[in-house]
């Protein structure tokens, strides 16, 4: 029974942040008035050097509290209750504060995170990571600027992979000399979740935009390049302008 509530007490107080070692060390000291470091470490089978280390951390938490007598050093541990007491203004006084520090954490959150890819390996990630997507995408393709550098084949195994997705896509396609192509790749593969408008081939660009989630992938299919974006104002922004884009074709 009493290891059993050895081996409970040190569990509580791991699950409260001590160390294996600290919580063996503050158990020992609160069977005992006081202990020199060899006590110590006898007691709890640590090696001197090992034990002055983690003496060192319960005095910094304010488990324990040196104790000298005459030229010796002794250890003594703090009540649970004092302990517990302690633990609370911390809390209290860190709860002060957290109403402060929640907003410095939501505008380093809230800034811009930018990733930069190059090559058409690095590329492809960019796809990869588009099939996490829950909710909608949005996209803008211009097909002649894509089979510059990719192959009907990997156009038919991406288009093949939004099909088994459970995502939907909105694309805004440049209706260039490769755009039948495209729409035929499309159909063969199923449109349920792909709804398509026609942008017409007065329409240049060589980049592929791709709205999802919070990020845009701004891809420059001519040079393979592309910058990842992840901020909600900014994918909000390129989906109203995808928005007012569709409305108007």
């Amino acid at each position: 029974m009493k290891l059993h509530m050895e081996t409970i007490s040190t569990k509580s107080l791991q699950e409260a942040g001590l160390s294996e070692i600290e919580s063996k060390i503050y158990l020992s000291l609160l069977k005992s008035q006081k202990m020199t470091v060899s006590e110590i470490a006898r007691a709890t089978d640590t090696k001197r050097p090992t034990c002055y280390q983690y003496l060192d951390l319960l005095l910094s938490k304010d488990f324990i509290i040196r104790v000298p007598i005459g030229k010796r050093m002794y250890y003594s541990a703090v009540s649970p209750k004092k302990v517990l007491s302690a633990a609370r203004k911390r809390y209290e006084a860190f709860e002060a504060v957290s109403d402060e520090m929640m907003k410095q954490y939501e505008e380093s959150t809230h800034k811009p995170q930018v990733a930069f890819y190059e090559g058409k390996r690095e590329l492809k990630n960019i796809y990869d990571d588009l099939f996490k997507t829950v909710g909608d995408i949005y996209s803008i393709f211009p097909p002649t600027a894509f089979f510059e550098n990719f192959t009907e084949q990997e156009y038919d195994e991406f288009d093949s992979s939004i099909s088994q997705y459970a995502i939907k896509s909105k694309d805004l396609i440049v209706e260039d000399k490769h755009f039948k192509r495209v729409s035929q790749i499309r159909k063969k593969n199923g449109v349920e979740n792909k709804v398509t408008k026609k942008l017409p081939e007065s329409f240049k660009t060589n980049v592929d935009v791709l709205v999802y989630n919070n990020k845009v992938a701004l891809i420059s299919l001519r040079d393979l390049s592309a910058l990842v974006i992840e901020n909600k104002d900014i994918a909000d922004l390129f989906k109203s302008i995808h928005t007012s884009m569709w409305k108007s074709h």
